[in-house]
């Protein structure tokens, strides 16, 4: 088995990570509509998916289904991924696994080239790939891998713009330069601290390299244009998403900042011991991988020298870029793990790092049985990894304490049709405090209670056009603020869906 495996390590990655989808459930949740762990986020993904099918609206004109603002225009990241889902829709009808596995298109697509920068270090072997299946089975990454968000995405775009462009450091090819740059681009587009740590990482080492007399001044200067461009695309879509935002009045997505420094000492405390090395932990990995990555910490310090001489630097930088974006979003911690993605960079490279100083200076003078030994525990601890993947997605997607919204809401919009109510008409939806998640399961465009204030509620919204009030929570019937709203019920799914006539 040790052996087929150090011959064939692509096929036994790619098996590895077929094993875990399956195992993990993933031929249903790739089916799923947003649920569980923010669920909010991957409602505002969806929307922005379904209404450019709905409303055949162009790439640089996103909207939700929430009509804050001027018609639910609303920008934030580029929508690319969300306008060909929109697409395929017309194709293969409104499935939510379109999106899902689009996404996952592009976690495979980074673990291809990652597996291939790897291979520019190392020589093809189990160890090679130990490092991918650490990261594709690390629980909030593959979480999010089979999801709606475009953290994964852009980190799997910048894993290929990492490969190219060492490359283009092997060969001068200006196409590699060209095809690396292009995947930078779109990974940075989607998001800029995800999709740019690997490049900007990368554009630091080549600079030191360079004063080391190490590359040309035309390598550097090609690479220094390339990285402006870059740049220009990442403030171009900056620029064009506050102009949209502003000229459609709706300001609900975050683009700046979220540092520590916006929080109280008792707060910090809070997400560190209760959050990151608390609640958290288990999705980052099982304890003994944390272990292990731990120890990879310690041997990556202690041999420094004998480390490879990019991979020790690259990885610094890595280590040093995500510090400095955990202080300037530290804040988001607190409840968003998908905000700490980015941190999987600098681990996996640590990793990386050590195992090809052990392939490269260690293996060779060791016993042939102790090599088989380490095969050993290496398979061991991808299947610990394995199973650790499996119980956090079960976990996330089974558990009352993940259920934020009625989850009847996804199978009330044949009853909506029935009665007559338009995918066009506008609606009111409670209880829900997020713009689009009740929005996105009814398809129809209206209000919910997100934004709501004494000025801003369903007393508004029924002056300004909404046609039916749908409360999904019997609690609701009796709120004094919806009472007055409730006087016309046409219809009714489960005896804990309500639908009102507002006119």
């Amino acid at each position: 088995m040790l052996k087929w495996a150090n011959k064939n390590p692509v096929i036994l990655l790619f098996l590895l990570v077929a094993i875990t989808f399956v195992v993990a459930d993933g031929i249903h949740i790739i089916n799923y509509p947003p649920r569980s762990i923010h669920q909010w986020r991957q409602s505002d993904c969806v929307s922005y998916a379904k209404t450019y099918y709905e409303k055949g609206s162009g790439l640089f004109s996103p909207s939700t289904y929430n009509l804050a603002g001027v018609d639910g225009k609303v920008a934030s990241e580029f929508p690319i991924i969300y306008y060909i889902g929109g697409n395929l829709f017309h194709f293969f009808g409104v499935h939510y696994g379109i999106l899902r596995g689009l996404n996952f298109l592009c976690y495979l697509l980074g673990i291809f080239y990652l597996y291939q920068c790897i291979g520019l270090w190392m020589k093809r072997s189990l160890l090679q790939i130990f490092p991918i299946i650490l990261l594709a089975t690390s629980p909030f990454y593959y979480y999010y891998a089979l999801n709606f968000l475009p953290n994964v995405p852009a980190i799997s775009f910048s894993f290929a713009g990492l490969y190219y462009w060492l490359m283009y450091e092997r060969t001068s090819s200006n196409k590699h330069l060209i095809i690396g740059t292009l995947f930078f681009s779109l990974a940075t587009l989607l998001k800029p601290t995800d999709g740019g740590l690997i490049w900007v990482a990368y554009l630091a080492v080549f600079s030191i390299k360079f004063l080391k007399h190490q590359f040309t001044k035309k390598q550097l200067l090609q690479l220094l244009i390339c990285s402006v461009m870059i740049s220009g695309v990442i403030y171009g879509w900056y620029t064009y998403v506050k102009w949209y935002n502003d000229q459609n009045n709706n300001h609900q997505n975050l683009l700046s900042i979220y540092p520590i420094w916006m929080m109280i000492q008792h707060d910090i405390e809070y997400v560190f011991n209760e959050r990151i090395f608390g609640f958290w932990s288990v999705v980052y990995h099982q304890k003994i991988i944390l272990y292990f990555l731990g120890l990879c910490l310690l041997l990556y310090v202690i041999r420094w020298k004998a480390l490879n001489p990019f991979l020790r630097l690259y990885t610094l930088f890595l280590i040093l870029g995500a510090l400095a974006y955990d202080v300037l979003w530290f804040t988001a911690f607190s409840d968003h793990d998908y905000y700490q993605l980015l941190n999987v960079m600098p681990a996996v490279f640590i990793i990386i790092t050590v195992v090809e100083w052990y392939s490269s200076k260690v293996l060779p003078k060791i016993p042939a049985k102790m090599s088989l030994g380490l095969g050993v525990v290496l398979i061991g601890l991808a299947a610990i990894a394995i199973r650790q993947n499996r119980n956090i997605q079960h976990d996330r997607y089974t558990q009352d304490m993940y259920t934020y919204v009625n989850p009847d809401i996804y199978e009330v919009e044949p009853v909506l049709r029935k009665l007559g109510i338009k995918q066009t008409d506008i609606i009111v939806s409670a209880p829900d405090p997020s713009p689009n998640i009740t929005l996105a399961a009814y398809n129809n465009p209206g209000y919910t209670e997100s934004f709501n204030d004494n000025n801003y509620n369903v007393s508004l919204f029924a002056k300004k056009g909404a046609k039916y009030l749908i409360i999904n929570d019997t609690a609701y019937l009796h709120k004094p603020l919806y009472v007055p709203y409730t006087k016309k019920l046409i219809g009714k799914y489960k005896d804990n869906i309500f639908i009102f006539d507002l006119r």
